[in-house]
C-alpha cells in the first residue's frame, strides 16, 4: 500500500505539502529504480529514510515536477540538476506511521519547512528566539512550532551562514493574523513575507505547521 495526501498547495511560489504512508516493500522497490536522486544510493538507506525520499518524490509529482532530478551541494542544500535557474527547497518530518513532506520550487530564493507541535520547543526556544520574540510568541507549542518553521524557511533560502537567534527575526502579531496574511520575517534586516498553514491528518497526529517563503504579498 502507498498513499500520499496533499494538504497544502501553492501556485506562486510552486509548493506542496502532505502526509504519506508506504509499505516497506513498495518503498524499497521505488528506491531501487528511482531517478529523483541520481547521485544518492536511496536503495541502501534504511526503510524510514526510503519513505522520506518517496514522500518527497510524491510532493514533487503534486506540483507537476515528475522528472525534476535533485542533488545536494556540499552544504546539504537541494539543487535541481538540470534546472540551475530555479531554486528548490525540501522538508520532511517522520512519525510512527508515516511521513510529512513538503517541496517548493521558485525562480527566486525559497524555503519551505514542516514542524510538529512538540513540548521540546519550549526548552530550546532561547536558542532560536530572541527575548523580544519569546515575549511576543509566548510558550504555546503552536506558536513555537510556527516560529521555528518560519526561521527554517529563512535559513534554507538565505543560509547557511546565519544564526537563528541573532540573524533571523520573526514579527509575530498573533496566530490568526499569521494564518490569514502571513508573517513578516527579517534576515539580517532584509524583510520578507512568509505564509503559514496548519496541516492536520486523522489518527491522532500532533498538529504540524508548514511555512513557505519569502513570498510576494
Amino acid at each position: 500500500m502507498a498513499d500520499f495526501t496533499v494538504i497544502f498547495k501553492s501556485l506562486a511560489p510552486l509548493a506542496a505539502a502532505g502526509f504519506g504512508t508506504c509499505d516497506e516493500a513498495v518503498a524499497a522497490e521505488w528506491a531501487a529504480t528511482q531517478n529523483r536522486y541520481p547521485r544518492r544510493d536511496v536503495a541502501a538507506l534504511p526503510p524510514a529514510r526510503q519513505l522520506e525520499h518517496w514522500c518527497v518524490d510524491q510532493a514533487f509529482h503534486a506540483i507537476g515536477q515528475p522528472g525534476l532530478r535533485i542533488a545536494h551541494n556540499a552544504e546539504g542544500k537541494p539543487e535541481a540538476i538540470d534546472r540551475p535557474e530555479i531554486h528548490v527547497s525540501i522538508a520532511h518530518h517522520s512519525t510512527s506511521d508515516g511521513c510529512w513532506a513538503a517541496v517548493a520550487c521558485n525562480e527566486n530564493l525559497i524555503g519551505i519547512d514542516v514542524e510538529a507541535e512538540r513540548d521540546q520547543l519550549q526548552r530550546i526556544a532561547p536558542r532560536f528566539l530572541s527575548e523580544s520574540e519569546r515575549a511576543a510568541l509566548g510558550t504555546a507549542p503552536a506558536e513555537l512550532a510556527a516560529a521555528w518553521a518560519i526561521k527554517e524557511c529563512m535559513f534554507k533560502a538565505f543560509g547557511p551562514a546565519l544564526d537563528f537567534r541573532t540573524d533571523l527575526k520573526v514579527e509575530w502579531s498573533g496566530m490568526e493574523s499569521a494564518e490569514a496574511s502571513g508573517v513578516a520575517g527579517h534576515v539580517r534586516g532584509r524583510e520578507g513575507r512568509y505564509r503559514l498553514a496548519q496541516l492536520q491528518m486523522a489518527g491522532g497526529h500532533a498538529p504540524v505547521w508548514v511555512a513557505l517563503g519569502p513570498v510576494r504579498d
